[in-house]
């Protein structure tokens, strides 16, 4: 917790000295001047006045006592009820009388304001008082005048009620004993106790009220305290705007009609403030009743109580009350029997009538007044037969309820005749149970005595109608009976209902002490006992065998052991069979590892269940006739079907080893790898198919030859595929090509990117992905870079006709030069090799050390490169195509051409 400052300490004590002071000074002034009379300046003295029970911060022990019958103090209300026409309207109130005065001075008040509104000669003052703000102070006195009587008639309630409290605590201090004058001497009989009982539930629900009316109560005090708190709110601001008004009016003529209405808006604060504080004190006294009838209703109860303990140590019930009452539940089953038959055979008659009545119907085609009374007469009939079918339904529940109720008294007199039994905790749970069923079925007999009295009501309305035909109308008062005596069986069905569930109630309360007070020995017979009935209880029934509960249990207790044995057995092998397996040669060690890694990650959980299912179903018993054949069908396809799975995964794990030595030295291993699994796999699952085939005698002999037929001409029909699938087989044996190889098969080059069952993929240069069959891939000339060693590069190039002999000697020897300076090359000869037809033509040879086609291309360039700045520093020219014309003339003709 954190301490406080020595400067927030000295300012708190500073406030704690100064602000009583400021409270005096504040209220003194306007106290000696009410004293005084004063009413000249209203506004200055309601300004100065503060109301400490009007604060909103006033502590709650500070009010009224909500639990005092009279009124013997004086709220301070900051103003005098005098100012609006009420003086003495806070005095105290002590009787009838005082109220009657207060409830005279109210409508006195009321008959002022009416009389003023009505006379037209009124001083200037009141010629300006408009009607709304009249009509607002005769409502608030109207409101004042109702609260008043209502506190009248609390506050005479309370003070009969704490007269009777009174008088109760008073014999309760000078130890009288409570009153049990039953009017029958002890033994008592098994009635009275009875009576005493359901008044004690009437008590209980009475005292259930008074504590949910008492709360009801403290929130009507808090809600009405809050209101008060907020006209006290509205009064100071009403005031406040007054005081400000007349201090701006000084000087201004025209303002006597603002502050007039600003005056009278004041009167009807101040009497908003006087109504809500007379609601805050009726609500106080409804408060204060509330508690008293709290306390009443504990006193009757707990004098119930006494006389219930009283009466029960001295109650008997002999065995002629017991046959009495079984006589009459006798004679009540009877008679419930008769009025079953005379309502079926009322049942059938209305069937009958409305048999008849919806054939009429049928036959009716012209008059609309007819078919309206004959839709009526139909809609009569179903309600008379839906009565009597439903009385039936209640007749047939009130016999269950006489047996109920046979049962529950024979139980009572075996309990009061002091009878020990093992059976107590079953009767008090099967009697918990029949009461909670009574409550349920009771709110459904409500809902339906709701849904009739609805249906009441509407026809009821339309029986109101005047233009309703004679037939009609009949048809509807039928209707009406019919629905009366549905209801009238109904609420009997109720009586009956809440009769026996009082009974079981009653029975309950005998019950709870003596189960509670068992000793534990006798607990565990009575455990033994249910236990034992459970155990050979017959849940239900398949195929005429009886399902009992020690069935299911010893079925669930195998089910449960077998699925924590291969649990366990799972772990052995994990934890000690795995370790163990480091002996021997390593393929050896690989092999058994493989084996009991198969059993452990690869057993399948639906084979466990169906094992403990099979083993629980037969051990228990549970499974008998055709269901223990199926089950053990089941077994067997799932065995096989396990065996399966666990010669796939040895397999695919010594395949996978083999594969994964291979991948290293050759990645196109994984494709062979893939198509030789494929194949181990269906081979495993054609034996699994063909082993149940043969278990379960199915001739397999004709299947196969068929199979065998079938595959010839499945394979003419897929022989494309199938060469495609042997070319690819042929393709990782004799290995022409593998992935990532630079391949170029007729116009298609690219490298290999995955070589599959029918398709071989090449991304080529350019960039796409080009798919060829394997078989067209072999059928063309593949070219496959990826093992050359070496490029063997030839290119020409040629000098022009006038380069001078000695230079075209020296060509030869420079580009050898060039070449032998480039890494990874190979000079193998450069000669002049032809005259051309405008050029004479060099070949050069050389060889590029590996297979790169860009790092060919970098050392041809560098090569080329070079040779022209060599060409440059000596001079030769590139020839370039170039044609030359020549011109020959005669002798003659050149001779004159040079004359």
């Amino acid at each position: 917790m954190s301490t406080a400052s020595p400067a927030q300490v000295l300012i708190l004590a500073l406030v704690l000295v100064t602000s009583p002071l400021i409270t005096n000074a504040q209220s003194g002034p306007a106290r000696s001047n009410l004293e005084q009379g004063g009413s000249a300046d209203i506004s200055t003295a309601d300004s100065e006045m503060s109301d400490v029970s009007e604060s909103p911060d006033q502590p709650r022990e500070q009010r009224r006592d909500p639990s005092s019958t009279q009124r013997t103090d004086r709220p301070d209300i900051a103003f005098d009820p005098a100012q609006v026409g009420l003086p003495g309207f806070t005095e105290p109130r002590t009787s009838a009388e005082d109220y009657a005065e207060i409830t005279s001075l109210i409508d006195a008040r009321i008959a002022e304001l009416a009389a003023e509104a009505r006379d037209p000669e009124q001083d200037d003052a009141t010629e300006q008082t408009p009607g709304p703000a009249q009509d607002a102070r005769i409502a608030l006195l109207g409101e004042l005048r109702t609260a008043v009587q209502r506190e009248s008639v609390l506050a005479a309630r309370l003070r009969e009620l704490d007269g009777a409290l009174a008088e109760s605590q008073a014999a309760a201090e000078n130890g009288e004993p409570p009153d049990l004058d039953l009017g029958v001497e002890p033994p008592y009989p098994l009635r009275l106790l009875d009576e005493l009982r359901a008044k004690r539930n009437l008590a209980e629900h009475a005292r259930e009220d008074a504590a949910r009316l008492r709360s009801q109560a403290d929130r009507r005090v808090a809600a009405a305290d809050r209101s008060h708190e907020a006209s006290v709110r509205e009064r100071r601001l009403a005031r406040d705007r007054l005081a400000v008004a007349r201090d701006q009016a000084q000087g201004q003529a025209q303002a006597g009609l603002d502050i007039a209405s600003l005056e009278r808006d004041l009167e009807v604060a101040r009497l908003a403030v006087l109504v809500t504080l007379q609601e805050r004190e009726s609500a106080q006294v409804g408060a204060a009743l509330a508690e008293r009838e709290d306390a009443l209703a504990a006193a009757r109860l707990a004098r119930l109580q006494t006389r219930i303990a009283h009466v029960a140590r001295d109650v008997v019930f002999t065995r002629e009350a017991l046959d009495e009452r079984l006589a009459e539940i006798q004679a009540r089953e009877e008679a419930v029997r008769a009025d079953i038959a005379s309502l079926v055979e009322a049942g059938d008659a209305a069937e009958l009538a409305l048999f008849q009545a919806r054939r009429r119907l049928g036959l009716m085609t012209s008059d609309a007044t007819d078919r309206d009374r004959a839709q009526e007469q139909v809609l009569t009939r179903e309600a008379e037969l839906a009565a009597a079918r439903k009385g039936v339904e209640y007749l047939h529940q009130a016999l269950g309820l006489a047996g109920s109720a046979r049962t529950l008294y024979e139980r009572r007199y075996a309990l009061l005749q002091g009878e020990e039994s093992a059976l107590w905790p079953t009767w008090l749970r099967e009697t918990q149970s029949l009461i909670t069923d009574m409550i349920d079925e009771s709110a459904f007999a409500q809902a339906e005595l709701d849904a009739l009295r609805s249906m009441q009501l509407a026809l009821a309305r339309r029986l109101a109608r005047a233009d309703l035909g004679a037939g009609v109308e009949q048809a509807i008062r039928e209707r009406v009976g019919a629905l009366e005596a549905q209801e009238e069986r109904a609420r009997e069905m109720l009586l009956v209902k809440d009769q026996v569930q009082s009974l079981a109630q009653r029975l309950r309360d005998q019950l709870d002490p003596l189960v509670s007070e068992r000793s534990l020995g006798q607990h565990l017979d009575t455990a033994k006992l249910q236990l034992a009935a459970w155990w050979n209880t017959e849940l239900f029934v398949i195929q005429d065998h009886g399902i009992y509960a020690r069935d299911l249990v010893t079925g669930a207790v195998v089910f449960t052991l077998v699925l924590m044995l291969v649990s366990f057995l799972r772990t052995l092998l994990r934890r000690t069979v795995l370790p163990k397996l480091v002996e021997g040669s390593e393929t050896e060690r690989k092999t058994a590892r493989a084996a009991v890694l198969a059993l452990i990650r690869n057993t399948n959980q639906v084979f466990v269940l169906i094992v403990a299912f099979y083993a629980a179903m037969t051990v228990s018993g549970l499974a008998q006739g055709h269901l223990k054949v199926w089950l053990w069908t089941l077994l067997v396809v799932a065995v096989y079907v396990q065996v399966g799975i666990w010669a796939t995964a040895g397999l695919v794990d010594f395949v996978q080893r083999q594969r994964s030595k291979k991948e290293l030295l050759d990645p196109s291993a994984v494709t062979g790898y893939g198509l030789l699994l494929f194949f181990l796999r269906v081979g495993v699952w054609i034996v699994v198919v063909v082993s149940v085939m043969a278990h379960f005698k199915y001739p397999i002999a004709g299947l196969i030859g068929a199979l065998g037929v079938g595959g010839i001409a499945v394979a003419f029909a897929v022989q494309n595929i199938l060469s495609d699938v042997f070319h690819s087989m042929a393709i990782i044996l004799d290995k022409p090509f593998k992935v990532g190889d630079f391949v170029i098969a007729g116009e298609t080059l690219g490298v290999v990117d995955s070589i599959g069952v029918k398709t071989t993929r090449i991304r080529s240069l350019s960039g796409e992905m080009v798919v060829m069959s394997n078989t067209n891939l072999l059928n063309s000339t593949l070219r496959n870079y990826k093992h050359m060693r070496e490029r063997r590069v030839v290119f020409k190039l040629g000098v022009v006709y006038e380069t001078p002999p000695d230079r075209l000697e020296r060509i030869p020897k420079m580009i050898e030069e060039i070449v032998r300076a480039q890494r990874f090359t190979r000079f193998d000869r450069a000669h002049f090799a032809a005259y051309g037809d405008f050029s004479l033509d060099f070949e050069v040879v050389y060889y590029v050390i590996g297979a790169d086609f860009t790092l060919y291309m970098d050392i041809q360039q560098a090569i080329n490169l070079a040779i022209y700045r060599k060409f440059q520093e000596e001079g030769i020219q590139f020839a370039y195509p170039t044609q030359e014309l020549i011109v020959r003339r005669p002798p003659g003709e050149l001779g004159r051409a040079s004359a």
